[in-house]
């Protein structure tokens, strides 16, 4: 298909990479799998709880690329639909499509249109507190409802004001280019705008591809396809949109559910918030009130070192924090009328139904020795469990990647600090691919492109804005420390 310019929409659909479709799993197997996965003591089985993993930042930096990549609306019960007849209404490009929207022309309410060529994002006030007055740090707002390209970015507080941090960037750097302060040669006829959204747009692929990668992948994976090239999922410059595949779209790229922790340091004010407090309460069209300035997410706290366990990825393994585990409907991308079945479920389900390989199938596709089967369970009463059910030999992929990584998924010290041997080849080969078929890609239109330098906020100096903390500094004007 053809990729459109920017501004315009397509549809797109998906593939698969193992070929398929499987055989699936007994559904009440799937079932009981789930209600094991819950982050309860039970369950934990004296789990370590790990320090040092990646900054919280990145978690939700996964969760936002994921909504800039895919958009499929199909509902639980029509999950057997093939993937290549499933539309997926996002261009599958690390183009901000999530943000950006149709730009501009096409979708006018996301934009303060009163600077016809170097137009802004709307940015939404915050309510003043007792301790704080109103700033400009929330999604903006019209008739109660949020103006947003992807209602997704809306789904709980973190997820919201990352959204915000790249709003503003861009806002900044559309400043920065009316005062002659962008050193980068404009490409072509570029306007303004089209300059901001081109160097927000790269900023954000920069980081994907030199901090997100290393934080989740095995290193020895991504030296591997950094050297050798991918394996399955191939790609080159091309009009033509790559379709997703589906192992990576419905399992081994929802490993993130597993690094969510069960609350967070949002800001001096806050203290510690357990999630279900971030989340959204609110079916999508129901009135929200504006943010409490209170209530705006110190990035610091989310990117650096000394942040504390709350801030940093809870362990990659099959556990899923117990408000993740049983979101509430509003915070579901497709509306729910009743109350959702828990999101493991759900995830393991529609693997079932798509026809999704096993972990030991996908294995064998990729000449990976899987993990044996005695190690799929935790324990002794996990293995029979498994063994029960035939689970051992043949695990549903996306707890097979959980389990993965848990076991092999070592950066450092232990298990469970990245994904492991399978989960890090599909993820880096997908996520490269997508970079190397877009031909807006940084890396296709000029390789030797580096981010900006700009004064950080209680610095007195430029820096490059080459990562993700200075990033969410310069677009948030907050003290660089």
């Amino acid at each position: 298909m053809p990729r459109p310019p920017h501004g315009d929409f397509c549809v797109t659909h998906y593939s698969r990479l193992f070929g398929g479709p499987f055989a699936g799993h007994d559904e009440s197997d799937l079932r009981a799998l789930s209600a094991r996965m819950k982050d309860t003591p039970q369950n934990r089985r004296g789990r370590p709880r790990q320090g040092d993993l990646a900054p919280s930042a990145f978690v939700y930096l996964g969760q936002f690329l994921d909504h800039d990549l895919t958009r499929d609306c199909t509902r639980l019960e029509n999950a057997s639909h093939p993937p290549e007849k499933t539309a997926n209404l996002h261009q599958p490009r690390f183009n901000l499509e999530s943000v950006y929207g149709g730009g501009p022309a096409n979708s006018p309410h996301l934009y303060d249109l009163s600077e016809r060529g170097a137009e802004k994002f709307l940015i939404g006030a915050t309510t003043a507190t007792r301790e704080l007055k109103s700033t400009e740090n929330d999604l903006p707002r019209r008739n109660g409802s949020t103006a947003l390209a992807d209602h997704r970015n809306d789904q709980h507080l973190i997820i919201s004001q990352l959204h915000v941090a790249f709003l503003l960037f861009h806002n900044r750097i559309v400043d920065l280019a009316k005062n002659g302060g962008i050193a980068d040669a404009p490409l072509s006829d570029e306007n303004i705008f089209q300059i901001a959204r081109r160097l927000t747009t790269w900023h954000y692929q920069w980081i994907v591809r030199n901090e997100f990668l290393r934080w989740f992948i095995l290193p020895e994976v991504l030296i591997d396809i950094q050297r050798s090239g991918p394996r399955f999922f191939r790609a080159v410059p091309s009009e033509e949109i790559s379709a997703l595949p589906i192992e990576f779209t419905q399992a081994v790229f929802r490993f993130g559910h597993s690094a969510v922790q069960p609350q967070y340091d949002v800001n001096r004010w806050t203290g510690l918030v357990p999630l279900r407090d971030l989340i959204r309460k609110k079916q999508r069209g129901q009135e929200s009130e504006p943010l409490a300035a209170n209530r705006v997410v110190d990035w610091d706290r989310f990117t650096r070192k000394w942040a504390g366990n709350a801030n940093f990825a809870e362990n990659i393994d099959p556990l899923i924090s117990e408000d993740m585990f049983d979101l509430p409907a509003a915070a579901m991308p497709i509306p729910f009328e009743t109350a959702p079945p828990p999101l493991p479920e759900m995830t393991l389900l529609r693997g079932s139904r798509i026809g999704l390989p096993s972990g030991q199938e996908a294995c064998r596709a990729c000449g990976i020795r899987s993990l044996d089967a005695g190690r799929i369970g935790l324990e002794q009463e996990d293995k029979e469990f498994f063994e029960r059910r035939g689970l051992h030999e043949r695990t549903p992929l996306w707890y097979y990647i959980l389990r993965e990584a848990e076991v092999l998924g070592v950066r450092k010290f232990r298990g469970g600090e990245c994904l492991g041997p399978l989960g890090s080849r599909i993820v880096t080969e997908v996520l490269l691919g997508v970079m190397n078929a877009d031909p807006e890609h940084y890396l296709n239109v000029d390789p030797t492109w580096k981010p900006i330098m700009a004064e950080l906020p209680g610095t007195r100096a430029r820096h490059r804005i080459d990562g993700l903390r200075k990033f969410l500094a310069y677009a948030t004007q907050r003290q660089f420390l």
